[in-house]
C-alpha cells in the first residue's frame, strides 16, 4: 500500500532521504529520469518537447528532464517563467548544467515573449509542464496564470512533472487555474490532488514513480489513506497448493434475483466462481433457479418461495438456517424491495458468517445504515454513490462531492467495510482508513458489472481473507479485467459476463509480475 501524502509529508520524505545519504541532486535526477522515461514509452513520436519551468524545485526537475530529453536527441524548448538566476541549490545545478548542454533558457518576462510562447507551443509534439509543484497553495495569477492558459489552449498533450500546475498536492478541489494534463508522474508518492476527483480528472493518466526515496522514509504507520498496488494484491492471492480440493477455497451462497432481473444472480454467481471460489449456491425464486441452471451450470441453486416473482416472506427462516453451512454469503443483486425480500434481508443480517450486501440489500436499509452495525460477522457494503445517498439519506451530488468523508461516515455508522463504487473506488474500515483503487475504466460503466464485482468480493471473503482485504482485492481484480478487456473493445460494448470471465486472466497475469 502506498501511503496518499500530504505536501508536508513529502517533503519530510525528501529531507529524511537526504539524511540517510541520498544527496538531494540525485533525487531530483532520479525525477527528471523518470519524467523523460514516460514520455519515451508513451509518446515515442515526440520530436520537438516544449518544457516550461517554474521558479522552484520543480523548475530543476523540468531543467534537468529537458537536458535528458535533449541527449537523447529530442528537440527541446525550454522556456523559464522566472530569471534563472533566481534559481537556488539543486534547481541551480541543473541550470548551469543545461547552460553546458548548450539549452537556451527563453524567458516569459521579456519583451514580445508571449508571441514566441505561442509559436513555440504550436511548433511543439508535446509540453511538459514543470512550472509548480507540491508547495502551491493559492492560485495562480499573473504570468503564471496566463501560461496555463496558453499551454491548455494550445491543445498538445501534456505530461505534468509531479502534478499539473495550479492544483494544491492537499486538495482535491482546484484551488483556481491549472494545467489539464494527459499524464502526470507522481514523483516518490501520490498526493491528494492524484487520486480525488475533481482534481483527479486533470491530472489524465497518473504513474507513480520511484526516485530513491525510501519506502519507509513516508509516514510509516498504515496510512489514513493508501493507493492499493499489484503487490498488496500478489501478497494476499497466494499460489494454490497442488493437492487442493474445491472446498479448500469456499463456499458461496448467493442470495439474488427477481422476475426479469434473473442475469444479476447468474453474473453474481459467475463472478464468484471466476474469482476462485470451490462452490456456489444461488438462492432465489423458482424462476431465478431455472435461469441459472440454464446459463450457469457450474453453480448449484436452492428454489426458495416466492410470491409475484420475488421472494416471499417463508422464505426468511429457511434461509437464515441454511445458510449456516457457507463460508460467506452475497445478498442483494436484483433482489428487489419486496416485502418478502425485505423479511429475508432482516434475517440474513442474523447470519453467522461474512456477508456481502449490494444494490437491493442496501435499497431495503434505506435511510438505516445503523441496522448492519448490529452484526457480530464481516460485512462488506458495496454502494454505488446513489446507494450510499439512500443509506445515509442525502443526496446522490452530495456523495460524489464529498466521496472521502461520506466514506469515512458510512463506514462507522454501519460498523461495516464498505466499498464505494466510481471512478478511484475507495474502501474504508469502521476506524475511518481509506484504500484507493487505482484500476478501471469507462468500460466497466455497462449493466451487471457491479454484480460481478459483488461475486467476486464474496469468495475471496470465502477464501479466508478478511472483510477490508477482500474488498480492495476485490475491486483492484475488478478493474484491472476491466483495463484488460478494453485493450481489445475500447471504451464500451463490454458484457458483464466477459468481465467476470477475465478474472482468471488478471490473477494469471498478476502472478507474473504484471501491474495492471
Amino acid at each position: 500500500m502506498i501511503p496518499v501524502v500530504t505536501s508536508r509529508e513529502m517533503r519530510a520524505a525528501d529531507r529524511a532521504a537526504v539524511r540517510r545519504g541520498v544527496p538531494s541532486i540525485a533525487l531530483m535526477e532520479n525525477a527528471a529520469a523518470a519524467i523523460v522515461d514516460e514520455i519515451a514509452s508513451c509518446y515515442p513520436g515526440w520530436r520537438r518537447v516544449m518544457v516550461v519551468c517554474g521558479p522552484g524545485q520543480n523548475g530543476g526537475d523540468g531543467l534537468a528532464a529537458a537536458r535528458m530529453l535533449s541527449e537523447s536527441g529530442v528537440a527541446v524548448d525550454v522556456w523559464s517563467l522566472a530569471d534563472p538566476s533566481g534559481y537556488r541549490a539543486d534547481a541551480a545545478e541543473n541550470r548551469d548544467r543545461a547552460a553546458d548542454a548548450g539549452l537556451p533558457i527563453s524567458l516569459l518576462s521579456v519583451r514580445r515573449a508571449w508571441d514566441r510562447f505561442a509559436a513555440a507551443l504550436r511548433d511543439a509534439d508535446g509540453i511538459l509542464d514543470a512550472l509548480f509543484g507540491t508547495g502551491l497553495s493559492r492560485p495562480l495569477t499573473g504570468a503564471a496564470k496566463r501560461a496555463v492558459a496558453a499551454i491548455n489552449a494550445s491543445g498538445r498533450p501534456v505530461v505534468a512533472a509531479d502534478l499539473p500546475s495550479g492544483l494544491s498536492a492537499d486538495s482535491a478541489d482546484p484551488i483556481g487555474p491549472c494545467v489539464r494534463a494527459a499524464r502526470t508522474v507522481a514523483l516518490g508518492a501520490p498526493k491528494t490532488c492524484h487520486v480525488f476527483a475533481p482534481a483527479r480528472d486533470l491530472c489524465g493518466r497518473v504513474v507513480i514513480r520511484d526516485i530513491g526515496i525510501p519506502r519507509d522514509a513516508l509516514p510509516r504507520r498504515r496510512p489514513r489513506v493508501g493507493l492499493v498496488e499489484a503487490a498488496d494484491l500478489r501478497r494476499l492471492l497466494a499460489d494454490r497448493p497442488a493437492n487442493s480440493h474445491k472446498g479448500d477455497f469456499g463456499r458461496v451462497a448467493v442470495v439474488a434475483g427477481s422476475r426479469g432481473k434473473e442475469g444479476a444472480a447468474v453474473l453474481a454467481a459467475r463472478g464468484a466462481l471466476r474469482a476462485g471460489a470451490g462452490l456456489v449456491t444461488v438462492f432465489g425464486p423458482l424462476s431465478v433457479a431455472a435461469a441459472v441452471a440454464a446459463s450457469l451450470p457450474e453453480a448449484m441453486t436452492r428454489a426458495l418461495p416466492e410470491r409475484d416473482g420475488a421472494l416471499a416472506g417463508e422464505a426468511a427462516a429457511s434461509l437464515r438456517r441454511d445458510l449456516r453451512d457457507f463460508d460467506a454469503a452475497v445478498a442483494g443483486p436484483g433482489l428487489s424491495t419486496s416485502p418478502g425480500a425485505r423479511a429475508a434481508l432482516e434475517e440474513i443480517l442474523a447470519v453467522r458468517a461474512p456477508l456481502v450486501c449490494d444494490a437491493d440489500a442496501l435499497n431495503a436499509f434505506a435511510g438505516r445504515a445503523s441496522a448492519f452495525a448490529r452484526r457480530r460477522f464481516a460485512t462488506v457494503l458495496t454502494p454505488h454513490p446513489g446507494e450510499a445517498g439512500r443509506l445515509m439519506s442525502v443526496p446522490t451530488a452530495r456523495v460524489q462531492a464529498r466521496r472521502l468523508e461520506t466514506i469515512r461516515r458510512l463506514a462507522a455508522e454501519s460498523r461495516s467495510v464498505v466499498l464505494l463504487k466510481g471512478d478511484a473506488t475507495l474502501t474504508a474500515t469502521p476506524a475511518g482508513r481509506v484504500s484507493v483503487n487505482p484500476t478501471g475504466t469507462p468500460l466497466l460503466a455497462t449493466a451487471g458489472s457491479g454484480d460481478v464485482l459483488a461475486g467476486a468480493l464474496g469468495a475471496l471473503l470465502a477464501a479466508g481473507l478478511p472483510a477490508e482485504e477482500a474488498a480492495l482485492a476485490a475491486a483492484w481484480l475488478h478493474g484491472a479485467a476491466g483495463q484488460l478487456l478494453e485493450e481489445r473493445l475500447g471504451d464500451a460494448g463490454l458484457l458483464a459476463h466477459e468481465l467476470a470471465d477475465a478474472l482468471p486472466e488478471v490473477r494469471r497475469r498478476l502472478r507474473s509480475g504484471w501491474n495492471g
